[in-house]
């Protein structure tokens, strides 16, 4: 075990403690490397619950200001240590977490203490680095004795401002009311921020420097839903009937009035964030209950298309299958997963109006006759107006009506032509030939993939869609094994 060899000499316990003591160390925390201070913070950390005593966690984040020069940043980065360790005292303790973080624990220590320094640690910091560099700070008090906050901060709570003074005053008082607070300076302090952090609410002020309330929480809602969903509470002093209504116009949950008074601020969070989870929890409720209901649809038509199916001894899984290549089309065409569902349903019913085709004419074992070929056409538009009916998914029929129209305008029973056909029709039609051309008929067994790939590109541009024929082209290519036609 290594030692501190003072001197040549045996030193007795009078000398060693001299030494060793209070005398011999700096009036200023005491910064340690990461693994010496692991240690000393886990002793710190249980003597002060053991022993009913109030501590303070704070982490400090030294951002960058936009446009700053990165030399700068790391010098200001480099410099924080010393300059921060000068406001605490010796009995704290502090290490370089990151390259651009500080983490401290001061121990038996008064909240009001913690406020005080904070605020002149801001305030000095930005006489120097200002221009470069943009301070926040967490904290986290440990509650002692007399505090009857829980160290668990299950809230996070993000309070920008420029002014130190409510920085000081929101941070302290929702950090003693239980939440985990996050003071920062700027809206462009925040935006970085949220980028790997995602609290719970956002008070923000209206007026600052650089970006406004207004400008930034306009940029916030243009970020992804995640960060664009976290409810924001203006901060302001201005009283003004425009400035309310722009800020809720932006999406703004509520005001909170400056100054405020503290107990009628954690009242309105406590208010605000109790609406939030009631919210989240109704709209997850809503969400399961659609999942269920879409679950209960699917079941349904499945159910229905196996019975119209059954009906046709010739076509067994033919709208299952047809369906799975339209939806394969769909996502290949970059359509998203909820429209390639939907267009998965509608390939299931499209063939649904044969219910009321004679069994006669649907299993006849040779080809039709023209009479019955009439008869045959007429499935769409029963099919479509079978559909329609089904009023939360008027979509259906849309697959069921228009699947034999062709991109030349020689289809049925509309005629229409290119793009006056519903594109999740044209998928559907290519789909459906497919499938007709892969699966056994009354007079023939499954064609050869070659024949069929042949017969698609025929079809380009005259029967089908040519973008979508494309894509089932290039899914025949990849299809070594022919593995897409009936078992």
């Amino acid at each position: 075990m290594e030692y501190q060899q003072f001197d040549r000499e045996e030193l007795n316990i009078s000398t060693l403690s001299e030494k060793f003591g209070d005398n011999a160390v700096s009036n200023v925390a005491l910064q340690l490397d990461a693994e010496s201070f692991s240690h000393v913070y886990r002793y710190v950390l249980h003597h002060a619950i053991l022993n009913k005593k109030s501590a303070c966690k704070i982490l400090f984040t030294i951002g960058k200001q936009d446009g700053r020069d990165s030399e700068s940043y790391r010098d200001a980065c480099d410099k924080f240590g010393d300059f921060v360790m000068a406001f605490f005292r010796k009995s704290d303790i502090m290490t370089r977490s990151s390259a651009n973080q500080y983490f401290l624990l001061a121990a038996d220590i008064k909240e009001a203490s913690v406020t005080k320094l904070l605020g002149t640690v801001l305030e000095k910091w930005y006489e120097l680095y200002r221009d470069d560099t943009a301070l926040s700070y967490e904290i986290e008090y440990i509650a002692g004795e007399d505090n009857a906050v829980d160290s668990v901060k299950e809230k996070k709570i993000v309070v920008v401002d420029d002014d130190a003074s409510i920085l000081q005053l929101a941070g302290h008082t929702l950090s003693k009311a239980g939440y985990y607070v996050a003071a920062l300076r700027s809206g462009q302090a925040l935006l970085r921020h949220l980028e790997e952090n995602l609290p719970d609410l956002i008070l923000l002020d209206v007026k600052m420097e650089g970006m406004d309330g207004f400008e930034t929480l306009e940029k916030l809602r243009s970020m992804e839903h995640a960060v664009a969903d976290i409810p924001v509470v203006f901060l302001t002093a201005d009283e003004s009937i425009e400035a309310e209504k722009r800020g809720l116009t932006l999406g703004a949950i509520d005001f909170i009035k400056k100054p405020f008074v503290p107990e009628v601020l954690i009242l309105r969070i406590r208010h605000i964030l109790e609406l939030e989870t009631l919210k989240k929890y109704l709209s997850s409720m809503v969400d399961i209950k659609t999942k269920e209901n879409q679950k209960l649809m699917m079941h349904v038509v499945k159910s229905l298309a196996e019975a119209i199916d059954a009906k046709d001894t010739y076509t067994n899984g033919h709208s299952g299958r047809v369906a799975q290549y339209a939806k394969m089309i769909a996502q290949r065409a970059g359509y998203s997963p909820e429209k390639q569902n939907d267009i998965y349903m509608m390939g299931l019913l499209h063939d649904v109006g044969k219910i009321g085709i004679p069994d006669a004419v649907i299993n006849k074992p040779a080809r039709l006759t023209e009479d019955e070929f009439e008869i045959i056409k007429n499935h769409p538009v029963m099919g479509a107006r079978i559909l329609k009916n089904i009023k939360e998914m008027p979509e259906l029929a849309t697959g069921a009506r228009w699947h034999h129209e062709r991109y030349d305008g020689k289809g049925y029973p509309d005629g229409l032509k290119g793009e006056e056909i519903p594109e999740e029709a044209r998928i559907i039609a290519v789909a459906d030939a497919y499938d007709a051309m892969s699966s056994r008929r009354s007079y023939r067994g499954i064609l050869p993939q070659e024949v069929v790939r042949e017969e698609i590109g025929n079809g380009h541009g005259t029967q089908f869609d040519p973008t979508f024929a494309d894509i089932m082209l290039e899914m025949i290519d990849e299809d070594a094994d022919y593995s897409m036609k009936e078992s």
